[in-house]
């Protein structure tokens, strides 16, 4: 999502990243790859387990959730991936945004 963060926020999206680690771990990552985006951390996984992340040993942990919250606070949408690079494309979810845009306005 780095790549096209502009696209985004031009839609006036706030692009909130959960990470499965601490707080420290999160802050030098998000300063060395220089992420745009707010990463919010969550070793214990209490948020992943609030909105039914999946964890998979086999898989190499968490699996990718994806989800579009409008400005009312409803979920637009929703992806539980099944593997790790099961992730929609950002063209996808640049759909799904301009698809809310007419029902925000």
């Amino acid at each position: 999502m780095k790549e096209d963060f502009k696209a985004f926020t031009s839609r006036n999206a706030v692009i909130v990243v959960v990470a499965p680690h601490a707080a420290e771990t999160v802050a030098e990552y998000w300063k060395k790859e220089e992420l745009p985006m707010i990463g919010v951390p969550d070793a214990d996984g209490k948020l992943a387990k609030l909105y039914g992340q999946e964890w998979k040993l086999l898989k190499l942990g968490r699996m990718p959730a994806l989800f579009v919250i409008d400005r009312k606070g409803a979920l637009a949408f929703a992806q539980y991936g099944k593997n790790m690079s099961d992730i929609p494309q950002n063209s996808e979810m640049l759909k799904v945004l301009d698809g809310l845009k007419g029902l925000q306005d």
